[in-house]
């Protein structure tokens, strides 16, 4: 597109925009959003587990609740495990959810309460480098809390953590207005 504000009243060229001004933002590398152990029992995937071959993650949502003087994250995920028994693929769904509070000396640049009710409208979560670490921690009758099972489970024991890097944006959108004329000789 060339010549966006070209005008033949260069008193007159304006360019109106809707803009999303972030006023602070709170980075935090590797959460540990999941440290669970679980037990798969053999009827669910056939047999035993041998092996963990991939891991994915679905977020379902990750959503905010600005609070007075502080702002809640919510995260809902689904840790997805592709396993290996006896020589078969399957897979196996891990449902939870993370929720954190984050106070506003927290973020950067940190926020009085009065800025952050005057400045603050919205927050905007995101979530990136999901890392796991896994271990097979062998049968669900050795290893899954053997004194509190009432019944004897035949399967495998797993523990998984989850992790990821949590940015929360806070801003509030504003109206910018550019004035000027672009160079007609000029691609944009």
């Amino acid at each position: 597109m060339s010549r966006l504000l070209k005008c033949e009243y260069p008193d007159g060229c304006m360019l109106d925009l809707w803009a999303k001004v972030i006023k602070a933002k709170y980075v935090q590398k590797q959460v540990k959003v999941l440290d669970t152990l679980f037990c798969v029992p053999e009827d669910q995937v056939g047999g035993k587990i041998s092996a963990v071959e991939d891991i994915k993650v679905k977020v379902i949502q990750a959503y905010e609740d600005l609070c007075f003087n502080k702002v809640k994250i919510f995260i809902d995920f689904e840790i997805i495990l592709f396993v290996v028994v006896n020589g078969e693929f399957q897979i196996i769904t891990v449902a939870d959810r993370y929720d954190q509070t984050i106070e506003l000396d927290e973020f950067d640049p940190p926020l009085t309460p009065d800025e952050f009710r005057r400045e603050i409208e919205q927050s905007e979560v995101i979530l990136r480098d999901w890392s796991f670490d896994f271990e097979i921690r062998g049968g669900a009758e050795d290893a899954c809390n053997p004194g509190q099972l009432t019944t004897p489970v035949s399967g495998t024991c797993i523990g998984l953590k989850a992790f990821v890097d949590i940015i929360d944006k806070l801003g509030k959108m504003h109206d910018v207005v550019v004035y000027g004329e672009l160079d007609p000789l000029t691609d944009v």
